[in-house]
């Protein structure tokens, strides 16, 4: 179900391997429903108490495509303390697809174009896999409720831009993504499945494993009895 990330990211992962972990989720079993990132850190900071799942992800990915829709009904179902959070994965610095991800972003266009990104690629031929950021930007530019001005300025913003990269290149990188797509609970966890589905329901127990615990009540004191006469 995986395609494997450019080599140059499998490098830098596999330099950057620490040992695994021992951290133990209740309930769940360690190399069945995920896998321990030793130092691991989310993509994004939370307010205490939540709980961060990223999906790293590639458009020309055809698996990416396929699970785009499950993730997002999924996302919908997720308890009060957790949160989707997408991923681009990054293959340069001139990466097409990661920069227009970003620039829709900035452009707040991402929910128009992040479906039709896919179906673009995947389903009606309207862009090749093998685009550059100019077909991408002026396929993107026609696409109806995307704001083609803020996109074109955001596309060539190296300086918001770059750093944006750097940070997603280095999350699949200390996440040691192997391929796409991947899910990562709390910058901790690499989520293992063996399906689509079953990579969203190991994910969804990791999520519930990693809940706020709730405070237990004290014992109301009963009263003291009054002796007896």
């Amino acid at each position: 179900m995986r395609v494997p990330l450019l080599s140059f990211v499998l490098l830098l992962a596999t330099a950057l391997l620490p040992a695994r972990g021992q951290a133990v989720l209740p309930g769940l079993t360690e190399g069945v429903e995920y896998r321990t990132i030793e130092g691991g850190q989310p993509y994004q900071p939370l307010p205490p108490g939540m709980v961060e799942v990223a999906e790293v992800f590639a458009y020309t990915c055809p698996h990416c495509a396929h699970f785009s829709p499950m993730l997002e009904a999924w996302a919908k179902q997720l308890p009060a303390h957790a949160r989707l959070v997408l991923v681009p994965g990054v293959f340069g610095r001139d990466d097409p697809w990661a920069r227009v991800f970003f620039a829709a972003q900035t452009a707040k266009s991402l929910a128009v174009l992040h479906p039709r990104l896919f179906a673009a690629i995947h389903e009606t031929g309207e862009l090749p896999r093998n685009a550059d950021a100019a077909q991408v930007l002026a396929w993107a530019s026609r696409v109806q409720g995307a704001n083609a001005p803020s996109l074109k300025a955001a596309m060539s913003d190296d300086a918001t831009l770059l750093p944006k990269l750097k940070h997603a290149y280095e999350f699949a990188a200390r996440s040691q993504i192997e391929g796409t797509p991947s899910l990562v609970v709390a910058g901790r966890y690499l989520v293992l499945g063996n399906s689509y589905q079953n990579l969203l329901d190991n994910a969804r127990r990791v999520v519930d494993a990693l809940a706020p615990r709730k405070a237990v009540p004290a014992p109301t004191a009963r009263p003291a009895r009054a002796p007896s006469r």
